[in-house]
């Protein structure tokens, strides 16, 4: 995540300077009311805890910097007072239900004693288990411990250094050290994933998605993956992430979505610099201002709470969450969160992809594409010619059991930060079809979506298939098609490779 300027706080603070983001009215149209979605329960869950505490203390507290360069010396993280029962009670104290830390940040420093790398705690002037300690100082107090994971890692292998660089990707580290975090911990549910999908070197092709996902499911089924994909979509997601920082973005009004909204109570940033004590939140701001407006919209508040070098939060921050308690407490007639889109659980890795025309590589880049820095971060596909134009993944083999194909549209933005989505060349009307060779081709589904950014399902009956053909038969403004990312795989179960 970016810091934030003092401006940018100004204007994030209040909703109603706050700009809105379009989300559907209605995520769920395709679903009976008795069918409400394949991950709804533990959605429904998420956003019923309403507020909790995004905890962001690593090696950047002790730096005075957002992101940190890579290979820090460990011994500069050296808190002396760490109390994270502190934390705890602070959250405690203003209702909070949950809590998530940043067990690992960008420059890859690790809070746990792991096994795949020097760079952690062990080796720090801090020689203790910092995610163990958080654990079970907030289960203790009632409130449910979740964690922050970086994929790009600047230190170990994952991910370049630096920005515009090539690096090999060290995929056994990242599962590896998944492998501990939900294994050591007891139950975690809620893993937030950053530094991944809208990293141009990294993506979710490159660390493939779908073996993330089932990697986290193999360890803890009821683990609800949130990635800091910069979408406001449930696109390779459980949850919608808001990132209020960013050009003053808010859950706008008639939100379903199970969605969550981040912001700093300093605007120094995310992580701790000298100034964060002098300037937070007022108890107003958070309650007026976030937790009352966002409560109605299914959107979950995380306010991040930075710890300071010692260890402990600011009296400031601890007296605002004091004051928060008092004057805030859940809407218990909130009716129950809506249906929900069914989640792709087991989406397919393409080998590669091929259109009538354009660059279908930009298809399966695992890039989201979200438009923020301009139109330099976009890998979009566009068609050329009249239609129909068809794209086709080849997953390199046979599977058994596809059962869905996903269409993320476009994602820019006609200006940065202001969620104007461009829609001319958005697919509107297609036709799916799937082989085993590539040659002969069986049509498995056709339908129409509407023109819009968010994410496209089609669902079908489960099929063996090597090719995934979508043929585009009509188009927003008749325009050339254009499209972000196209995946298939198993939404009701895994596709079983076949030899």
């Amino acid at each position: 995540m970016d810091g934030l300027t003092r401006r940018d706080f100004l204007a994030a603070a209040g909703v109603a300077s706050a700009a809105a983001i379009s989300l559907p009215a209605s995520a769920a149209a395709t679903r009976s009311p008795a069918d409400r979605g394949n991950r709804y329960e533990l959605q429904k869950r998420f956003v019923d805890w309403r507020f909790g505490m995004f905890i962001h203390f690593n090696m950047g507290t002790f730096h005075d910097m957002e992101w940190v360069n890579p290979n820090q010396d460990p011994l500069s993280f050296n808190p002396t007072a760490l109390d994270c029962g502190q934390w705890a009670d602070a959250a405690q104290a203003a209702g909070m239900r949950f809590a998530v830390l940043t067990a690992k940040h960008h420059d890859g420093f690790c809070l746990w004693p792991t096994a795949y790398t020097p760079y952690n705690v062990m080796s720090s002037g801090h020689r203790h288990d910092v995610v163990r300690a958080y654990v079970e100082a907030f289960r203790s107090r009632g409130i449910t411990p979740c964690l922050y994971f970086s994929i790009w890692d600047r230190t170990n292998g994952v991910g370049p250094p630096v920005w515009d660089e090539d690096a090999p990707i060290d995929l056994d580290l990242v599962k590896g050290q998944l492998t501990e975090l939900l294994t050591n911990y007891g139950r975690i549910p809620l893993l937030i994933f950053d530094g991944w999908a809208w990293h141009p070197r990294l993506g979710h092709r490159t660390i493939p998605f779908g073996e993330i996902r089932a990697h986290v499911a193999a360890l803890q089924p009821d683990c609800l993956l949130l990635d800091l994909n910069g979408l406001i979509n449930h696109w390779d997601s459980d949850l919608v992430f808001v990132e209020e920082p960013k050009g003053g973005v808010f859950c706008p009004p008639g939100n379903t979505l199970a969605a969550s909204q981040g912001q700093t109570i300093s605007p120094a940033g995310w992580f701790w610099h000298p100034s964060t004590p002098s300037a937070v939140l007022t108890p107003d701001q958070i309650v007026d201002g976030h937790l009352s407006v966002l409560e109605p919209r299914y959107c979950t508040f995380i306010l991040n709470c930075p710890p300071n070098p010692q260890g402990l939060l600011d009296a400031s921050i601890v007296e605002t969450l004091r004051q928060v308690g008092t004057r805030w407490h859940p809407d218990r007639t909130r009716p129950a969160l809506p249906g929900q889109p069914d989640v792709l659980r087991y989406p397919l890795t393409s080998v590669s992809a091929t259109a009538t025309t354009g660059n279908a590589a930009a298809l399966i880049d695992g890039h989201s594409d979200f438009g923020w820095n301009g139109q330099a971060d976009q890998t979009l596909w566009q068609s050329a010619g009249p239609l129909p134009q068809s794209i086709t993944l080849d997953l390199g083999r046979v599977h058994a059991g596809i059962d869905t194909l996903t269409y993320l549209p476009r994602q820019d933005t006609a200006t940065n930060y202001a969620y104007d989505y461009l829609t001319d060349g958005n697919i509107t009307g297609y036709r799916i079809a799937t082989s085993r060779d590539g040659t002969r081709f069986q049509e498995v589904s056709h339908g129409s979506w509407a023109g819009d950014h968010t994410l496209k399902r089609a669902r079908f009956h489960p099929t063996h298939a090597r090719f995934v053909r979508l043929e585009i038969r009509s188009t927003v403004a008749g325009a050339p098609a254009i499209a972000s990312e196209l995946a298939c795989g198993g939404t009701d179960s895994p596709p079983r490779p076949l030899h």
